[in-house]
């Protein structure tokens, strides 16, 4: 069964796109994003190598190296899914794209496919920061995941339209 994805007409479930541990935003070793200059979210350490659609909506960009997407909802949320930190210098190597831009997904759909041991050994962090990027569009952030979460399974946030 596929995970339910909006509560009501102006609420938004994003489930964890990839299966890990939960780190607070400001503990993401980026300052753009620690400093939410990116946007309002969490990180994840990944311990699982898929990476899925932690929404409905469309691929708007994967990075030509797989190190990132953006997902637009319907609702207008944009978020990104930012795979480990300074491994946009990874060229590629440690990512496999599973889906592709432009495309719909549904909440869980893969997206990218990680080599964890490779990118523990040549990026910076594996944390990963999986942020609304436009959150002062919307009301009501909350954050309900801690600890493990899985991908496509674990709701990690919330957010309602203004």
């Amino acid at each position: 069964m596929a995970p339910v994805v909006s509560i009501s007409g102006n609420e938004t479930i994003l489930f964890a796109p990839v299966t890990g541990e939960v780190v607070a935003i400001e503990d993401v070793p980026d300052a753009a994003f620690a400093s939410k200059a990116v946007g309002e979210g969490v990180g994840i350490r990944p311990t699982g190598k898929l990476v899925v659609a932690p929404c409905d909506g469309e691929l708007v960009k994967i990075f030509n190296t797989n190190h990132a997407f953006a997902l637009v909802t319907d609702s207008g949320a944009e978020l990104i899914v930012h795979i480990g930190i300074e491994t946009v210098k990874l060229g590629g190597q440690g990512f496999t794209r599973l889906a592709q831009q432009g495309s719909r997904v549904k909440a869980g759909d893969p997206v990218l496919e990680l080599d964890l041991d490779y990118l523990a050994a040549n990026a910076a962090s594996i944390i990963s920061p999986v942020v609304l990027s436009n959150a002062d569009q919307f009301t009501a952030l909350e954050s309900v995941a801690s600890g493990s979460v899985e991908a496509g399974k674990t709701v990690l946030y919330k957010f309602k339209t203004k």
